[in-house]
């Protein structure tokens, strides 16, 4: 990972064009967030929380695996972080309930799952900016930065 962002570094000092590769780094210990925040790397998934969250899910509730089963299928729907304007056009863009974000994604066939904040994304203490199923009265002053969250059939 590091060998990476060095190479788009030694790219834009070579060419003065910035590097539009995003990096996505899949973490095995939840210990490594801080080395890859330094790095850079805005997205990245704890793999081993995010399978015990869905074994311990499963384990109290097993009809939950018809939808597991449809998002990790090849045919299945998939979870987006989409761009905010997608679903607001930009003079609503604002102080937003969380119930205003599900209905919007809902005009587009699509479930929303959480909100990530921009500004965040470096603070470990607010979760990187990612706010998943917040209760629907919750309220973000959301930018054109942020983006939402969703289960939907393509990332348009």
């Amino acid at each position: 990972m590091l060998e990476i962002r060095q190479i788009f570094q030694e790219y834009k000092e070579e060419t003065g064009n910035p590097v539009t590769t995003e990096l996505v780094v899949e973490l095995a210990d939840s210990e490594e967030t801080d080395l890859v925040i330094k790095a850079g790397v805005q997205d990245f998934l704890l793999s081993n929380q995010f399978v015990s969250k869905i074994l311990a899910q499963v384990s109290q509730e097993p009809d939950v695996m018809l939808i597991y089963r449809n998002l990790f299928s090849a045919e299945g729907s998939e979870m987006y972080i989409k761009p905010i304007e997608l679903f607001f056009p930009p003079e609503k863009v604002g102080k937003l309930s969380f119930a205003d974000c599900v209905f919007a994604a809902q005009s587009r066939n699509e479930i929303c799952l959480g909100v990530k904040i921009a500004s965040q994304v470096q603070d470990k203490d607010n979760n990187f900016g990612i706010y998943l199923a917040p209760s629907l009265d919750a309220k973000f002053s959301l930018t054109l930065a942020d983006e939402l969250i969703t289960i939907a059939e393509d990332e348009t």
